[in-house]
């Protein structure tokens, strides 16, 4: 079962989202600030699907990414969706990051038909990656 961890402060956000995923098959967790999804991010010990509010208060989407991705917690077995109703807002580099991890984007407000598309796809690419085999001599390389 895909774990999604919900991280937005809005609770009628996660309510929600929980709604729409918890009957396709997901299991989801909730935070309600950033310190809490960067303590779920680096608790759940495998794969884990993220759909991470931007503007949230304790650390913004933008800092759990960078410190999650500064400790190795990025894609493959974090897959990271960004909701936010602020895009035309986010600092460049935060928008550069985006694009060279190939990080989803989905703008509120949104519509369930997309929410779980997206969900979909950004679990079915994190499995179809964490499935591909170490290349031999990939370890000692590192």
């Amino acid at each position: 079962m895909t774990q999604v961890l919900v991280a937005d402060d809005s609770a009628t956000v996660r309510h929600m989202l929980r709604s729409w995923l918890e009957p396709e098959g997901y299991e989801v967790l909730e935070a309600a600030d950033g310190v809490a999804a960067l303590e779920q991010v680096r608790a759940v010990p495998g794969p884990l699907v993220v759909l991470l509010d931007y503007q949230m208060p304790g650390l913004t989407g933008f800092e759990v990414l960078r410190a999650a991705l500064a400790e190795e917690l990025g894609p493959p077995r974090r897959g990271y969706v960004i909701i936010s109703s602020m895009q035309s807002d986010f600092p460049p580099e935060f928008n550069d990051q985006l694009r060279r991890l190939a990080i989803q984007m989905l703008p509120k407000p949104f519509e369930r038909e997309p929410l779980l598309a997206v969900t979909a796809f950004v679990a079915a690419r994190q499995a179809a990656a964490l499935a591909v085999p170490a290349l031999p001599g990939a370890a000692d390389e590192a």
